[in-house]
């Protein structure tokens, strides 16, 4: 298998992973108690589902967005650790984002290296 299509594969089933704990997280294992358990699940999870139908169309603009979204996700994942409630959701949240930024950013490396290697 290319190593492009490992990291493609790597990114897209980390961010339905990461969109699942979201969801489980805020609606079953630790629900909100002053709003509704949906509020933060929509909040959270709609950026990650946008990305995840971008993803299927393997554009090269997409991987760079979703590296830029997984440092926003990487930094809440960080504020999470700070609260003791939330410290396991906060610290998977940080290495999932950042798997996810780092994957992302090697598959545009490699789209980039195979664009060159075509034009010449």
């Amino acid at each position: 298998m290319k190593k492009i299509y490992f990291l493609e594969y790597i990114t897209y089933f980390l961010l339905v992973i990461l969109i699942v704990i979201i969801a489980s997280w805020n609606s079953i294992i630790s629900p909100p108690e002053t709003i509704p358990r949906i509020i933060p699940t929509l909040i959270y999870n709609i950026p990650l589902l946008i990305l995840m139908i971008k993803l299927r169309r393997n554009k090269f603009s997409t991987y760079i967005m979703t590296s830029y979204t997984m440092l926003l996700y990487f930094v809440i994942g960080i504020g999470n650790t700070t609260s003791e409630k939330t410290l396991i959701l906060g610290v998977v949240l940080a290495i999932i984002s950042l798997a996810i930024f780092s994957s992302s950013i090697l598959y545009v490396r490699e789209k980039s290296k195979l664009l060159v290697q075509d034009s010449t």
